[in-house]
């Protein structure tokens, strides 16, 4: 992440409303249209196929398949994301460009295999769906392992309007083909799923062709990436605590008194989903603001103090920069918190007379109000977690994603039983508690930088041994020998 924000920063140079609004779509879309994107498709889609005349169990059948071929390649990818990024940025950085692209074929090949064998055998359970059923949701699920993946690849490019087109031609072919392919008289599941991987599928070749303009193709192995086991094995819990953390509460509901099976073994708990749908989309400005603000004015202040420390500074130029840098990390935090409390407000009063419109219940609302607030204490530790990673405390960013995820986990199981009233206090209650591990460890950390940079690291420049990173150089000559042979 570290650097999309300077250069997300020079849209908003100049003036006039316009220009703002496109600056922040672009922020927008580049942050959170991972997930924000999957879940307005599900519902758009949701909504076609009743306008169509879908019946109940068919959009049921349609619903859950989407949303376990969504929901288990974001899991399955969530291991890699967060080491993947530390991966590149290392790469950058020692000037190695041409050995990204290689990476990010060999993490979806690495995923594709035993996360396309498993999803096969939980489709085997479904004896409703047909082969050609089954074949098409596989294949939407294999489709998005790599499409997720490059998402911590495409921060790292700066041609935004590129990316936003991609995006939005992506979009725009799921629903006007599922339309049409509806309107011709297609089956409701086969026409919206061949829809999802042909708009999947377009953007998967149009980031790609982005990403090449960035990055050079590249040489050596595709499976180099592994070395970075040896040194930095905790990102790969880090990455998937946290987004697990975030959906824990999810799967726990499937299987509570709110949950049902639909086919095999797909299950739902229909009122908690939605409501989850809707309340995620509150993390949206912290996401977006984190970006443009928090990284912008953080990092130049972080960037000068070890630019004083790097380029011979007194120290009282290293204290005056220190001192910087803690100071506009603090007004930063605290802007975001607030930014995000207000939207929260304004976000719970207008979605709750929205919901009411469009059918949901007083206990759905309810659900949709505690999980609002859930997402949004999840969402600024996050951003916390995300600020320990730039200090390379990652023990810390472990800490806090790991108390996301049990806290959730506790509280989520703890509700499943009891009154509807508690239902989802599992994310509030990790969530807060996400923030409060990391707001306290960035504190500490940063009260102590000094120690941390001058007296932690070790006195001799040592040479990265281990298993991995052998296997690593080991897979590099022989591609390179391949390579020459040829």
């Amino acid at each position: 992440m570290a650097g999309i924000g300077f250069e997300l920063k020079k849209l908003f140079v100049g003036s006039g409303v316009i220009k703002k609004l496109r600056a922040y779509s672009y922020a927008g879309v580049i942050c959170s249209g991972t997930m924000a994107l999957a879940i307005v498709l599900l519902l758009t889609l949701q909504h076609i196929a009743v306008v169509f005349g879908a019946g109940k169990h068919q959009q049921e059948l349609f619903h859950i398949t989407m949303v376990y071929a969504l929901f288990l390649s974001m899991m399955l990818t969530s291991f890699f994301q967060t080491y993947l990024s530390r991966y590149v940025a290392d790469m950058m950085y020692q000037e190695q460009p041409e050995a990204v692209m290689p990476s990010l074929i060999g993490a979806s090949i690495t995923l594709m295999i035993p996360g396309g064998i498993l999803y096969a055998l939980l489709l085997h359970t479904s004896n409703e769906l047909n082969a050609v059923q089954k074949l098409l949701n596989w294949t939407l699920f294999m489709e998005l392992i790599p499409t997720w993946l490059q998402m911590t690849y495409i921060t790292a490019a700066k041609d935004y309007r590129a990316i936003v087109k991609v995006f939005a031609l992506g979009v725009a072919l799921v629903i006007g083909l599922g339309v049409l392919l509806l309107w011709l008289g297609g089956d409701v599941f086969i026409s919206l799923q061949i829809a999802l991987i042909i708009g999947y599928g377009v953007m998967l070749v149009g980031f790609m062709r982005v990403l090449l303009k960035y990055f050079p193709k590249g040489r050596g192995s595709a499976f180099a990436y592994v070395g970075w086991l040896s040194t930095v094995p905790d990102l790969l819990l880090t990455g998937f605590f946290g987004l697990a953390g975030a959906f824990v509460h999810i799967v726990v509901m499937w299987h509570s008194p709110l949950g049902e099976s639909v086919t095999g073994a797909f299950r739902q708990a229909s009122m908690f989903d939605a409501a989850a749908f809707y309340a995620f989309l509150v993390t949206v400005p912290t996401n977006v603001n984190f970006i443009v603000s928090v990284e912008v004015n953080f990092y130049s202040r972080y960037r000068q103090y070890f630019e004083e420390i790097t380029g011979g500074g007194s120290i009282g130029k290293i204290a005056m920069a220190r001192e910087g840098m803690q100071t506009v990390l603090q007004q930063e935090v605290n802007k975001l918190v607030q930014i995000q409390l207000f939207f929260l407000v304004v976000y719970m009063l207008f979605m709750r007379y929205f919901l009411a419109t469009i059918g949901f219940t007083s206990d759905m609302i309810h659900i949709f109000l505690v999980l609002s607030i859930g997402y949004s204490a999840f969402t600024l530790g996050n951003s916390l977690m995300l600020l320990l990673l730039y200090f390379n405390d990652r023990m810390g960013a472990l800490a806090a994603a790991v108390t996301l995820f049990a806290g959730n986990l506790a509280g989520s199981l703890w509700s499943m039983n009891g009154s509807p009233l508690f239902y989802g206090i599992g994310l509030p209650l990790g969530g807060m508690l996400m923030f409060l591990v990391a707001r306290i460890r960035l504190n500490i950390y940063v009260n102590q930088i000094d120690f941390h940079v001058f007296c932690a690291q070790p006195i001799f420049n040592t040479t990265q041994t281990g298993w991995w990173l052998r296997l690593a150089q080991r897979l590099n000559r022989r591609a390179e020998e391949r390579l020459g042979s040829g």
